[in-house]
């Protein structure tokens, strides 16, 4: 039976034509099988169909976008990439014809929109804009632009303005766009294709795209943006502001639907520091965020968000306060998605808190229950390491608390005397080594051998020490030579 597992044998084996033959069949049952169409794509280029192969890779691009290899399979051939494909390939990339609507809510995006639009238009059928009361040309433009235009009262409600948009949309699939983001030029085909790949499927699938973020000098990709979905099984959206889809009844934790990665990429400006700060972003997430919480006091993401905003506002206390309420509440909504998020920030503002133990606590739970969630090893890690700092910092003070207090003990009780002549002093020097001050660490150990010459543990620690920074001196100076 064909299989991912069984083509990567059979490419292991160089056997390239049959491992082909089977990504053709297995495609065939399964289009939506982005692993299947990077091996297909391996498979061609073995046989020297570079045209093929890129096209392989492009479909499978498209449904993993964070894939690693993708450069380097660009690299070698996009350039190469000429010519027309095999009809069989042709047949197995093709996508029931579906229409999508781009839908955005604006207010004063006047400095952006004209381009968002013109980026947007030839990867959908149709434009909905939802105006919340701009007072500059933001409506002109839209207009210009070929958009459907409508106005609505803003509500202080996000989901209200998308699910007015929503009400005039006419297609089969929805792509949601904000006022400040562009898509990617290289992903124009990439709606349609998705939503027809996807459209056959008898339950909802909510796509998430790849908002590129713009963080000081470097590009960001978020993947957890929904925003890609079918129109006619009613989903709508919930929150006053950070705003998510789900079903059309219940909340948006009533029911779980898959939401699967793909290519759509929209660049993205906003959260530049200078612009959030413009716009009193977060003051506004957070006057919002604490409406939806007075609203139901048992909507876990806005708690969360909640606790994010305040913790980027450096409101510490409130932060914690928000995310322990969100992270007990998740517990008895299965269906929320982002408790690990609610443990990475609750962990940071322990930690900035110096609740050290608290955020330990927090982040074991973290890797206990998001093993696979990068973040929750790395702040653990943090934590862990804050209190070994701590623990040594605590190692020093008492190791100098038994030398301060040897000269004047008078007790009954006898206590080892190399305690004051070389160990207290040795240990003092061990924590400075481990604590990153290898000069007062090499100074200690020489002050140690100069009452204790015969400890030739010491002497060989100082010998160790020297060969280090021995070779560091020469690595650093082979990087000045080479730069």
């Amino acid at each position: 039976m064909a299989s991912t597992d069984s083509m990567k044998d059979l490419l292991l084996a160089r056997d390239y034509r049959r491992a082909v033959d089977e990504g053709r069949a297995l495609l065939a049952e399964d289009p939506r099988n982005a692993q299947a169409w990077v091996f297909l794509g391996e498979g061609l280029e073995q046989l020297g169909q570079k045209r093929a192969a890129w096209a392989c890779y492009n479909r499978g691009w498209m449904l993993d976008p964070a894939a690693g290899w993708v450069e380097a399979a660009k690299a070698r051939l996009f350039p190469l990439a000429m010519g027309p494909l095999p009809g069989w390939l042709e047949e197995l990339l093709a996508v029931p014809r579906v229409t999508v609507a781009a839908a955005l809510i604006v207010h004063n995006e006047e400095k952006t929109l004209s381009k968002v639009l013109e980026a947007v238009k030839p990867a959908v059928d149709d434009i909905v804009v939802v105006d919340t009361g701009s007072q500059d040309a933001t409506v002109e433009i839209a207009k210009a632009a070929g958009a459907r235009v409508f106005s609505v009262e803003w509500q202080d409600d996000f989901s209200a303005a998308r699910n007015a948009a929503l009400a005039q949309v006419t297609s089969d699939w929805v792509l949601w766009v904000d006022g400040d983001e562009v898509l990617d030029s290289e992903d124009v085909e990439v709606p349609r294709t998705v939503a027809g790949l996807f459209d056959g499927l008898p339950e909802p699938v909510i796509m998430r795209i790849v908002q590129v973020n713009r963080l000081g000098n470097r590009w960001e990709p978020n993947y957890d943006m929904s925003r890609l979905h079918p129109a006619r099984f009613g989903i709508r959206w919930w929150g006053r502001i950070h705003e998510q889809l789900g079903p059309p009844e219940g909340g948006v934790y009533a029911k779980s639907y898959p939401r699967p990665v793909v290519r759509i990429r929209l660049i993205h400006e906003g959260y530049q520091p200078e612009v959030m700060k413009a716009k009193g972003k977060l003051e506004r997430n957070v006057r919002l965020l604490e409406k939806s919480v007075q609203d139901d006091p048992n909507d876990v993401a806005s708690w969360g968000f909640l606790g994010r905003e305040r913790y980027f506002l450096g409101q510490l206390d409130e932060a914690i306060d928000a995310l322990y309420r969100a992270e007990q509440l998740a517990a008895q909504n299965p269906s929320y998605g982002r408790v690990a998020e609610v443990r990475q920030f609750l962990t940071e503002a322990l930690l900035a808190r110096d609740r050290v133990d608290e955020a330990l606590a927090v982040a074991e739970r973290a890797v206990a229950e998001s093993a696979n969630f990068p973040a929750a090893w790395y702040l653990l890690g943090k934590a862990r390491l804050t209190k070994a700092l701590a623990l040594l910092r605590g190692a020093k003070e008492a190791f100098g608390k038994s030398l301060e207090t040897a000269p004047t003990y008078r007790g009954i009780v006898s206590f080892d005397s190399d305690i004051a002549r070389w160990k207290a002093p040795a240990a003092i020097a061990d924590v400075l080594k481990l604590s990153g001050d290898w000069v007062g660490a090499r100074a200690g150990y020489e002050r140690v051998l100069s009452t204790a010459p015969e400890l030739e543990i010491v002497r060989k620690q100082l010998e160790q020490m020297d060969r280090q920074i021995a070779a560091l001196a020469h690595n650093v100076a082979i990087t000045k030579a080479k730069g």
